[in-house]
């Protein structure tokens, strides 16, 4: 066995190398991290002994170029380094054993007795994988199926082979589930799809897998497992053959299969579905599924004749409260609020957050208008109990608008659309009232004229402007791209930010005006940048409106060629609902992009209405978080959130991740030690404008 040993102590390395002689290993010694890479170039060596701490280059590097040039060796990290983190750090980076100094010479002899005894082991599992290769056909359906569970059952349906991985995941021993049939082990309300799937214990049909869940012995757990099955059938001439036959013969003895287990797996799709479907602060359901529930309603009452309410909750002037208290008091309140609401309903009813301060209660079942009109009332004198936070009373108000099914609207576009004027107008009440909809209500829509005239004019008079949030590399430490966000200079020189004119500005395809603004001024900027000798990727948010237009593609890039752009300095990022618009023309338009070598990030990922399906059709480079799931991380919470899985789903796809919303040290910290992974948000710096911004990258760097 051949032994590098790589640590800046001489003495170190001596004292090493006599503890290896003590059992006849010899070992070859150098001092740098630079020398430790020269020397596995040149020569092989089945094992590393490596310190982090060096001069020139420390162990991680050492070990992160390892790990880049697939260099076949096996590394022990022998260091004096004290924390916890840095040993969690190197064995993620594929270190096989960390050991800290001092160490005894039994520790270190057992650290790489143990290693070997594994590299060994790896050596004869591939062995058997390429005799697996060279076997006949059942063997090359295990290894091309690469299972967890392997079983074969006989004519009967009983097994009579069970790997390990099957008596270690179900629970039982090999004496307790041979001979057993396998409806034993299957859940009783996945049996009749698993009876049809082996037909009726005999042989499968010709299904390529099926998802089942078995039961373990403990009968607590169940393990979620995609099942692969082949029959088997004897040869004339003695032996064996694998097929798929519709017609039981005389020459059927079973079947063959494999298990994988995705228990995780589903548990994630688990999580993800809640969050798609949920609120992320107070866990109500979410505007996508309160349509659901509302459709359904919506076709339950109309079947039966049946009344129910629509109710538009508001909470007045919850802005001062987050001014004033600051947003975390303001989260809590509006969790509190929710809390509250929820002990007050029915088994039947659905309260929702539209978002903000918005929610909306669905009351089936009503018998008149005076029944909804009560809930209202109770709803209302909650409000009249302040809210206590730290001894401190907050006071607030609600307004509450009403409409009733079928009266004020037979459809959802018009139920949402009459208690949304019912809420308006019953804000014009002094305190907290209700307003039951009637067709004399007006809407109020003079604020959305207001920005409408107001996007026009700065379009007319140039008063967009461009500033750009940097996206930093955490591992680099440097500044990985930044995202242009528009912004309107107000003729009295104020800043109006997006949330207050963007969905105007889509209601009325003010949008693609504004796009093109946008563009020129960031291609403007870039050759400004390029004058300065730097190259900045630039990340441009786009509408579905944009995507779908028919020469969207032709447009963009032919504006990049004016402006002499290389494409690859441009990605462009959609929120996952542009993807389900008008999907055919978006996705032509997204290829034609991304051919020319445009990069194209999926924003607020994790909180669209799109099926997760589309990451691994869709020529994608990035995947940015919604910063709700940041928000989530606190101290208290660390472990309760969805972040690793959704790296892991990006790291498999070999996709950029950004995190945005970082505002706290404890969030950036998390991100960090998760490993790489690009963040966004205050914490590292606010939106600059170009002046700004040049002054943040020579301070910074560019990555």
């Amino acid at each position: 066995m051949k032994i590098l040993i790589v640590d800046d102590d001489p003495a170190m390395a001596k004292s090493i190398r006599g503890i290896l002689a003590t059992v006849g290993l010899n070992a070859h010694s150098v001092t740098r991290g630079q020398l430790a890479i020269d020397e596995l170039q040149l020569h092989p060596y089945d094992l590393v002994l490596l310190d982090l701490n060096m001069p020139d280059m420390d162990g991680t590097e050492v070990l992160h170029h390892i790990n880049a040039h697939k260099i076949d060796t096996s590394v022990i990290v022998v260091s004096g380094e004290s924390e916890i983190k840095k040993a969690i750090e190197v064995l993620r980076a594929g270190a096989k054993d960390f050991i800290r100094k001092p160490y005894s010479t039994d520790e270190l002899l057992f650290s790489i007795k143990n290693v070997c005894e594994k590299k060994a082991l790896q050596l004869q599992n591939r062995e058997m994988v390429e005799k697996l290769e060279e076997s006949e056909a059942l063997h090359r359906f295990i290894v091309h199926n690469s299972p967890d569970l392997l079983y074969m059952l006989d004519r009967c349906g009983n097994f009579v082979f069970v790997n390990k991985n099957t008596i270690k995941l179900l629970g039982y021993s090999r004496k307790e589930l041979i001979g057993k049939h396998y409806s034993d082990v299957v859940y009783a309300k996945d049996l009749a799809k698993a009876n049809m799937f082996f037909n009726n214990g005999h042989f499968p049909i010709n299904t390529s897998s099926l998802e089942l869940r078995l039961v373990c012995k403990n009968q607590d757990n169940l393990l979620h497992v995609e099942v692969r099955a082949l029959n088997i059938e004897k040869k004339i001439a003695g032996g064996y053959k694998l097929g798929r036959h519709n017609t039981l013969t005389q020459n059927f003895i079973g079947t063959y299969g494999v298990a994988r287990d995705i228990t995780e797996r589903k548990r994630s799709e688990e999580i993800i579905r809640f969050q798609m479907n949920h609120d992320l602060l107070t866990g109500l359901p979410n505007r996508t599924l309160l349509n659901e529930h509302l459709a359904a309603l919506i076709t339950h009452a109309g079947q039966h004749h049946e009344k129910f309410a629509v109710l538009f909750i508001d909470i007045n002037r919850f802005k001062l409260i987050n001014d004033t208290y600051g947003q975390s008091i303001g989260d809590d309140f509006l969790r509190s609020f929710a809390s509250t609401l929820r002990r007050e309903l029915r088994e039947g009813d659905t309260l929702a957050r539209l978002g903000g301060d918005e929610f909306i209660l669905l009351l089936p079942d009503i018998d008149s208008e005076a029944d909804a009109m009560t809930v209202a009332d109770k709803i209302i004198a909650q409000a009249s109990m302040p809210y206590l936070h730290n001894g401190h009373e907050i006071h607030y108000t609600l307004s509450v608008g009403i409409a009733i099914f079928p009266e004020h609207g037979e459809t959802r576009e018009e139920l949402i659309k009459n208690v949304d004027t019912a809420v308006c107008n019953a804000k014009t009440k002094t305190g907290s009232r209700y307003c039951l909809y009637n067709r004399n209500l007006k809407n109020q829509n003079s604020q959305k004229v207001f920005i409408e005239n107001l996007i026009r004019d700065s379009i007319k008079h140039d008063r967009f402007v461009v500033f750009y949030q940097p996206q930093i590399d955490l591992p680099l430490k440097k500044i990985h791209a930044v995202e242009a966000l528009v912004r309107i200079m107000s003729p009295n020189k104020k800043l109006i930010l997006p949330g207050k004119f963007i969905d105007i500005a889509e209601e009325t395809s003010l949008i693609n005006d504004i796009g093109e603004i946008v563009l020129e001024k960031v291609c403007h900027d870039i050759n400004r940048w390029r004058g300065l000798g730097l190259q900045i990727r630039v990340s441009i948010n786009m509408s579905a409106q944009q995507l779908a237009m028919e020469y969207f593609a032709d447009t963009f890039l032919g504006r990049l060629e004016e402006h002499a752009i290389n494409p690859a300095d441009i990605e462009l990022e959609l929120t996952e609902n542009v993807l389900v618009q008008n999907m055919k023309r978006t996705i032509a338009n997204i290829v034609q992009l991304t051919d020319a070598g445009i990069k194209i990030a999926i924003d607020d990922f994790g909180t669209g209405y799109s099926s997760l399906s589309y990451l691994d059709r869709l020529p994608l480079n990035t995947l940015k978080l919604d910063k709700s799931f940041v928000q989530k991380i606190s101290e208290e919470n660390q472990q309760d959130t969805i972040i690793p899985a959704m790296i892991n789903v990006s790291n498999g796809l070999q996709l950029d991740f950004i995190a945005e919303g970082v505002e706290t040290k404890i969030q950036h910290e998390y991100l960090l030690n998760l490993g790489h992974c690009i963040a966004q948000g205050f914490y590292y710096s606010k939106p600059l404008s170009y002046d700004q911004l040049i002054t943040f990258v020579k301070k910074h760097g560019l990555s």
